[in-house]
């Protein structure tokens, strides 16, 4: 019984902080852009059918925070500067691709369920300008 009591105690005391807890507002670069969904990182094929099924797919249009994204950093700009800006603003860097380690990323992770998270994708030529920039919002503001 006092096991039970202590366990319902714990779990108000969790879901009142989960509650409460400050969440961090959107960054600048994904403000005010709603869901645009999943579109995956730009990694290539792992099998023959993942490259019959993009092929069958078509191409695909770019993403608005995609445009946003090539918009402040055209091609051509330093890499280190879209890395340093997105970290500013709270991205994690992750490894997008286990079978292409030219292809860099970025994540923002929402804290709540209903807000955003987004992912940013980009290739740096030899002399660590950009050559490749895309990115995509899964969840709305």
């Amino acid at each position: 019984m006092r096991l039970a009591l202590v366990l319902i105690l714990v779990a108000a005391a969790l879901g009142w902080w989960g509650w409460n807890r400050p969440v961090r507002p959107a960054p600048e670069l994904i403000a005010g852009l709603s869901a645009e969904g999943l579109s995956g990182a730009p990694c290539p094929a792992r099998s023959i059918y993942e490259q019959d099924a993009r092929r069958k797919r078509g191409p695909q249009t770019s993403s608005v925070f995609a445009l946003r994204l090539r918009e402040k950093f055209p091609l051509g700009t330093p890499g280190e500067i879209l890395r340093e800006t997105l970290t500013a603003q709270g991205f994690e860097t992750v490894t997008p691709c286990a079978n292409d380690d030219s292809v860099l990323g970025a994540r923002w992770r929402g804290q709540t369920w209903g807000a955003p998270d987004a992912y940013v994708y980009w290739r740096v030529d030899l002399n660590e300008k950009l050559i490749f920039l895309d990115g995509h919002v899964s969840r709305a503001d």
